[in-house]
Formats: C-alpha cells, structure tokens, sequence
C-alpha cells in the first residue's frame, strides 16, 4: 500500500512538472504570432525620444515667406509640443507695383474674413496669430501653441482699403506705459486685440474688439492701466494668463490674458454675456469686482477696489473707448432723434395752411359776380 502510495505522489511529480515545461515553452495566447521567441534578443531598454511637430507657412498668392512659396519648420527645426511658435523667423514680402499688402498670418484652409467654425450662431472671426506692423515686423498678436502639425497662411488686404490702426497703453493718468504700436487692416475688419503685460499693473480690458473706418483718427484703442496696490504682484504664465496676487498670499488666476482667443472674439461678435462691454459711456454697464480665490478684493495703488477686464467692442461710429474714454465718465449725448420729424410736421403744416388760404381766396372771386 505505501508503495502504491509512492509511485501516485511520483507520478504526480511528473505529470505536473511536465505540464510546467510546457506551458513555459507555448507561445502566450496574445503574443505576436510572427514573432520568434526563440531567437529574439532581450528587449533593451531604448531613450525616450519626444514627439516633435511639423509648422509650415505658406505664402498664399500675392507674396512670399523667406524668400520662396512656403517655409516649412520640420525635422531639427520641428517645434516642441506645447511650445508657441515664432513668427519673427518668418518674412513677408509682396511686390513692390502690387495691389495688395500683407495684413498678417493665420490658420490655413479657413476663409481670409471669417472662420466656418460656429459657436452657437456666430461665426468666429479669424485669428491672426501675427500681423505686420508699421516698421514690416511681424509681430506675434496671439501666441500660437502647437499641438499637432499646423499649417499656415499668409493672409491679404487691398491697398485701396487699408487704414491704419494704433494701440496705445498708458496709465490711469494718460502717461504712456510703452511704446504704441501701428497696425494695419482693412475698412470693415474687425481685430482683435489684447493688452500687453505690464508688471504690477491692470489694463481695463482684456480684450478690445475694433471694427476699423476710413477715418483712421478713429481707429484707435487705448488700454489704460491701473497701478495695484504695494504688496500686489502679477505674473504672466507662458499661455498669456496674468495672475494678480494681493499681499495676503491669495491669488486672482486669470485676471487677464495677453493672448487672443476665438471664444473671446465669438463672444464679442455676439455683443451678449459676461464680460462683454460696449464703447457707449451713456449707458454704463455693471463691472464685477476682482477677488481672489479667498475673496480678498484687488485694489489700486489709492485703495480702490478693482473691476474684472472685460471684452469690449468698439463699432466704426464710437470712440468712447478709442479716446481712452472710460464707461460712465460723460455725459449722456442729447437725443435729438425728434428733430427732423418736427422739421417735416412743420413743413406739412405749411403746405396745408398754404392750400387752405388759396383756395378760400379763389372762392371769395368766384363769388363777387354773383353778389354785384
């Protein structure tokens, strides 16, 4: 009986480690079938190289990028994911005897005026991530972030159609802050355009939308900055947010952007929702005051609290804000609406009065016959 007993446990011994060779030598059920496991070396460990992406500019028809049809930044030039491209390794040039100019550099395969991309009912205007200022620079308008292989385009304007426009920025007492900068576009656009940072200091706007006339005296944005208080700072983050931080360690993030983005020309374009502001000092909006995340409000350097940035617009027939005017700060325009309405009342009463008397008279002589 033991030795039955014996042989079971030793051939148990063996069917088991039978079956372990076996299964350490099939080929797992999800491996590569192709695959020789046999004769495959052991895998090493191999650096980790990050993914880079491909920016190319075309030149579109009027002009060329350095030089040639199109600049393409690839292989040791690629860009880094998340970095913002650079637009001053790019120069545009036109012809000299040409009818168009060089208005700046957007997405390719969108419409040089308006986007197709909808948000809700409103078309987003384009973006233009560079435009040429004043000296032929291109000058960076809204830092591109790249996350995937991007194209771009040069986009175009009529000579016959181009006006100037001007930022300016400058403190709460008109003193210039920085150099203003000239831009150009055409009669009807509509740019958008975002203050630049300025340490320790709030702009009234964080985004200023102007649609542009054939009067260039008009076409000009002013961002007018307040000090903050001693202890306040600001920081700008490398997307174009600045954050305010009060002297109590609690910080406002994203008290204004640098930057330009679709969503803020979308509501802007549609004239309605927070944040979105008009050039008309007869009709004061209500401003939402700046806190930080523990409530703290922000202050000016004299101690008054501060109102959030907001969208603004301007259209072709206001210059409220253009003059560096604030919402509130004139007096309410005379409506002169009834004018020439009482002009044509007066008119009418005259002709009437003038048909009236006529016609009495020519009845007084059809008369005097019979009477005599």
């Amino acid at each position: 009986m033991k030795f039955t007993d014996k042989l079971t446990r030793k051939a148990l011994v063996i069917v088991c480690t039978t079956a372990m060779v076996a299964s350490l030598g099939a080929a797992p059920a999800f491996a590569d079938p192709a695959a020789d496991k046999s004769t495959s070396p052991t895998p090493q460990a191999q650096p980790f190289n990050g993914t880079t992406y491909r920016v190319a500019v075309y030149a579109g028809n009027q002009g060329t990028v350095n030089g040639s049809d199109k600049v393409v930044f690839d292989g040791a030039n690629a860009v880094q994911p998340g970095s913002t491209f650079d637009f001053s390794q790019v120069k545009v040039e036109v012809p000299a005897d040409s009818k168009y100019y060089a208005k700046g550099i957007r997405l390719a395969a969108l419409d040089n005026v308006q986007s197709d991309n909808i948000h809700g009912d409103v078309a987003v205007e384009t973006t233009y991530y560079a435009t040429v200022n004043d000296k032929g620079d291109m000058v960076a308008t809204n830092p591109a972030t790249i996350t995937e292989d991007t194209d771009f385009v040069v986009a175009y304007g009529i000579l016959a159609n181009r006006v100037a426009y001007t930022v300016n920025y400058v403190d709460a007492d008109g003193n210039q802050l920085q150099e203003p900068q000239t831009f150009f576009g055409d009669i009807g656009d509509r740019p958008a355009t975002a203050p630049v940072y300025i340490e320790n200091y709030l702009p009234q706007a964080t985004l200023v939308v102007l649609t542009l006339s054939a009067d260039e005296t008009r076409n000009v944005v002013t961002f007018r900055y307040t000090r903050l208080a001693e202890g306040t700072t600001t920081v700008q983050q490398p997307s174009g947010r600045v954050d305010v931080t009060t002297s109590d360690g609690s910080t406002a993030q994203g008290a204004y952007f640098t930057t330009v983005t679709p969503e803020q020309v979308a509501a802007a374009a549609a004239g309605a929702g927070a944040g979105t502001g008009t050039g008309d000092p007869a009709n004061p909006i209500e401003q939402t005051p700046l806190t930080t995340d523990a409530g703290t409000e922000v202050l000016s350097d004299d101690g008054t609290p501060l109102a959030v940035p907001e969208v603004q617009t301007i259209n072709d027939d206001e210059n409220a804000l253009s003059a560096g005017q604030q919402p509130g700060d004139g007096a309410p325009a005379a409506n002169t609406a009834w004018i020439p309405w009482a002009v044509a009342a007066a008119v009418i009463a005259a002709l009437m009065a003038f048909v009236l008397v006529r016609a009495h008279r020519k009845n007084q002589e059809e008369e005097a016959p019979a009477e005599a």
